[in-house]
């Protein structure tokens, strides 16, 4: 909530509690947290959380003056959720919303309801490759040396020679979505709304599904629209391994071909901090953030085990995909099994034991796509490889099942991570709370309880004999629970304020204004512009024409240089800039305001 509708809730102007008060109260609390030093504050409050749980890891990297440098977290939870969800993640460090403009880099995934999570973060000081390393290093330590399988980021040089280094097993795959954006900025004169080239480039990347073909293909383009010796283009050709789907289809990425899930994050941080975040702030309130993430996926929870499907009952294969997956992955096989009408079936000739077939597009006669499939076993693949990236059989394999009286998905096509009860963490977890006694357990405990309570009185309230007995066995377990001792819970503050160290005890200094890529040297923003792609800057801006000069440019009458009068009274001033240079320039009296 911001802090502007605070005294809004509560009728501040009747309390005498206004937003201004709001705000001093608030920059009272965060004055007394960073008393000692903005780094240590976080350094204590990392502290306190491995005491209340072990499983807390984090790191912190100085420099030789003993300033921190880089900072890397993870809860428990994130680490649980990464052995059964960390086969692929997004990397992004393009959101720096904190007061040292220090890019914040989430390490995100995707869970089996298909919404992001997250396995940790990090807040850096550059984006050299010794930064990244460093970070890579550490979250692999955190995750007990597991490896993604494949990792997709943006076209940075320095964080692809430290995945490289550290990550060498692993699928590297840069952002499809960041190089879309540059088609615009380099080739604005062919690639613009609606042009032809627009959507060749289009068909040509997403529905080429064969690597010949898109070589081939790519070179018709180049010739047809003169762009052989584009000294971009052929760089990006180069490199289409690492960016052109055809080329990374037989790998799982979870139908992820962007970061887009890490710029959702960053978006969805931006309700929790802003530009003048502290340090301690931030970490504090990602925290706040990770707990809204995970109730988030425990509704999803309740709501894939207990909302009904509907389903006919002549859809078995349909029918077999609601008992299995969740409700958003069973949503993504439905949208195939749809598509599947739009496809017939021809059979060909039988491969050893794999049998092949053709299966054609009703609409376009040029779509076709060959699936081999074992009669016996079901095993099999598609051209298309949508099983092996998605996880989700396609629309022609699903088209051949019906087509063969396949009623039944094969344990081998449903992939572990996207079933209902894909997430043991929730089950293994409550094993983790019985002998930790802190808020956070105490949350867990309530949230899982809440889930039973619910599916409870779901099922008493088919009949009036089974609420009858409902109510008397609730009666009869409060009276039981009532009687059992309690052990107090020791009470953390909510607002998980830290307190702050003595001077003598100053471990960490502060961090230095981040100096990423863009900035100036002394950390200060180039420009406070808004930046123009290329299409923008390639358009001209239409010069106006002014009856007071009768000439065409840019100015208005109080400026234009033919009107002498109004240049009257300016007055020279002279300013050094930072650079040690003196700059003059005209002011108008009176023209500054307060």
């Amino acid at each position: 909530m911001r802090v502007s509708k605070i005294a809004s809730i509560y009728d501040g102007d009747i309390v005498g509690f206004n937003s201004r008060a709001c705000y001093n109260h608030l920059r009272g609390k965060r004055d007394i947290q960073v008393e000692g030093g903005d780094a240590e504050a976080v350094l204590a409050y990392f502290r306190k959380k491995v005491a209340s749980n072990p499983q807390f890891f984090y790191s912190i990297q100085m420099d030789e003056t003993g300033a921190a440098v880089n900072f890397f977290w993870v809860d428990d939870r994130s680490r649980a959720a990464y052995h059964y969800f960390g086969d692929v993640i997004t990397f992004d460090t393009t959101y720096r919303t904190n007061k040292y403009k220090m890019p914040f880099a989430p390490f995100t995934g995707v869970n089996h309801h298909l919404q992001s999570i997250q396995f940790g973060c990090a807040l850096m000081q550059d984006e050299t490759a010794e930064s990244f390393k460093w970070v890579f290093e550490t979250w692999l330590e955190a995750m007990g040396g597991h490896a993604p399988n494949a990792i997709i980021t943006d076209q940075d040089l320095a964080m692809k020679i430290a995945i490289v280094e550290v990550l060498p097993d692993t699928r590297y795959r840069l952002c499809i979505g960041h190089i879309k954006k540059k088609f615009g900025e380099k080739l604005s004169h062919v690639y613009y709304k609606k042009s032809k080239f627009k959507k060749d480039v289009k068909k040509l990347i997403w529905f080429t599904y064969k690597k010949e073909d898109f070589e081939d293909r790519w070179m018709e383009l180049m010739k047809e629209y003169g762009l052989e010796n584009n000294e971009w283009l052929q760089q990006l050709y180069a490199i289409r391994e690492s960016w052109v789907p055809v080329y990374n289809r037989g790998t799982f990425f979870a139908g992820m071909n962007t970061t887009g899930r890490s710029e959702d994050v960053n978006s969805f941080f931006n309700e929790f901090v802003n530009p003048d975040t502290n340090l301690i702030e931030f970490v504090v309130r990602y925290n706040q953030a990770l707990k809204r993430i995970v109730r988030r996926e425990m509704d999803e929870d309740y709501e894939s085990e207990h909302k009904y499907r509907i389903v006919e009952d002549d859809e078995f294969l349909l029918k077999h995909a609601a008992s299995v997956y969740t409700r958003n992955v069973f949503n993504k096989f439905k949208a195939e099994l749809k598509d599947a009408r739009k496809f017939k079936v021809e059979e060909m000739i039988n491969r050893e034991r794999f049998q092949l077939f053709v299966v054609k597009s009703k609409i376009y006669d040029s779509e076709k796509f060959i699936v081999s499939i074992d009669l016996q076993s079901h095993e099999g693949n598609c051209e298309c490889q949508n099983f092996e990236f998605v996880g989700i059989l396609c629309k022609h394999m699903l088209k051949v099942f019906i087509h063969k009286d396949i009623d039944k998905l094969p344990e081998h096509f449903i992939v572990p991570r996207w079933r209902q009860k894909a997430n043991i963490i929730r089950t293994t977890y409550e094993n983790l709370v019985e002998d930790n006694g802190t808020e956070e357990a105490r949350e867990l405990m309530i949230s899982r309880m809440n889930a039973q309570a619910c599916e409870l009185v779901y099922v008493a309230a088919e009949s009036h004999e089974r609420y009858r007995v409902y109510s008397k066995y609730l009666t009869d377990l409060r009276g039981i629970l009532l009687k059992i001792p309690v052990n107090k819970i020791p009470d953390i503050p909510q607002s998980d304020v830290v307190p702050s160290p003595q001077l003598s005890q100053i471990l960490i200094s502060d961090p230095n204004i981040s100096q990423t890529k863009g900035r100036t040297k002394d950390g200060s923003i180039q420009s406070r512009k808004r930046f123009r792609s290329g299409i923008e800057s390639g358009t001209s801006k239409n010069k106006r024409h002014y009856t007071c000069c009768n000439q065409l440019g840019y100015h208005d009458k109080r400026t234009c240089p033919e009107n002498r009068g109004a240049r009257r009274g300016l007055v020279s001033v002279k300013e050094a800039s930072r650079s040690g240079e003196e700059k003059e320039f005209v002011r108008y009296p009176g023209s500054c305001r307060l």
